[in-house]
């Protein structure tokens, strides 16, 4: 997974190939007009060397500078109109023999007046995505296809509510989360059973950040603490390394999906503790799912972990597995 650095000097060399590519094919129009219309060549190269004699002889005699720009002025319109002709009578224009870009904003250089394009942002978006590993997910997994119907409407006696208002006043906390993030600080805890909607949840709140151009890790316990793991036990001394961890303290949001799935450690909790709580800290985001309900995550984790869920805003799932409906619906 590369960090928000590495994204920026892949797409600017990117951006890099992309000028040298349209310089070459630049290179390959003008040598084939210049082959079928040689004058075109002898007018560019008059051109080109046209204000650089004016300048000399403004140089030279400072008092004909009016007249030396008014000559040059006229002679530029003359050839220029000369070699709109010889173009078009090949089908061609004046714009054929210049550079092409993708972007004309930037120039295919990611940034206007040092502020960054569009088109840069755009790309960063699409990086973003690539990295998070949701790009396919949530082309299903998102907000518009969050179906509350899904859920039973009969009253659980258990919770006091049915699933399906359950689902409908998580959606609203979801939704909430998503419009006050600019806010900073926000955390959830969801938790519930398997095939209720937690990973789904999880998903359309990502794609809704990363559309509006945030920063969003999106991993699943195991593949986090490996990663951790590698960082923290190797013995080369990787920047890379050092940059994924900073990266972990320092994206906009985290989200640790099936949360006590993984193999717990001492070095698991540690982990787990100093990412929550440095984010803590620094104001950032995270979203934990998981399996299990408060009692057993008191149990399988440490004080100082517990102490800074119970901070979280907690979303409780219950209900039937909305898999197994799904399958009985089609």
């Amino acid at each position: 997974m590369a960090t928000r650095t590495q994204i920026y000097k892949e797409i600017l060399r990117e951006y890099d190939a992309l000028r040298t590519e349209q310089a070459a094919k630049l290179r390959q129009r003008k040598e084939e007009i210049y082959r079928r219309l040689p004058r075109v060549r002898e007018i560019d190269e008059t051109l080109s060397m046209l204000g650089v004699q004016t300048a000399k002889l403004v140089l030279l005699k400072p008092g004909d500078m009016q007249d030396a720009l008014v000559e040059m002025r006229a002679k530029q319109k003359e050839l220029q109109t000369e070699r709109r002709m010889l173009l078009e009578s090949i089908g061609l224009t004046p714009a054929d023999m210049e550079l092409e870009y993708v972007c004309e904003t930037c120039k295919d250089t990611g940034y206007v007046d040092n502020v960054p394009c569009t088109c840069l942002k755009q790309k960063v978006m699409d990086k973003l995505y690539d990295q998070s590993n949701v790009r396919d997910i949530v082309k299903v997994e998102n907000f518009d296809h969050f179906d509350v119907r899904l859920y039973s409407e009969q009253v659980s006696k258990k919770e006091g509510i049915s699933p399906r208002e359950n689902a409908m006043q998580i959606l609203r906390q979801a939704l909430a989360f998503v419009e006050n993030f600019a806010d900073g600080g926000q955390n959830l805890l969801l938790y519930g059973a398997t095939g209720l909607g937690k990973t789904f949840l999880c998903s359309c709140i990502a794609k809704e950040l990363l559309d509006q151009g945030y920063v969003v890790l999106y991993l699943t316990a195991g593949q986090l603490f490996r990663k951790l793991e590698e960082i923290r036990f190797s013995k080369d001394e990787d920047a890379e390394k050092e940059e994924w961890d900073k990266e972990l303290l320092e994206a906009d949001l985290l989200i640790i999906d099936d949360l006590g799935t993984e193999f717990a450690t001492l070095f698991t909790a540690s982990e787990l503790f100093r990412l929550i709580n440095d984010r803590k800290l620094k104001n950032k985001s995270v979203i934990i799912s998981t399996n299990l309900n408060p009692e057993d995550i008191t149990n399988q984790y440490s004080d100082r972990i517990t102490s800074r869920l119970r901070e979280y805003k907690v979303l409780k799932f219950f209900g039937d597995d909305i898999r197994v409906v799904k399958k009985f619906r089609k």
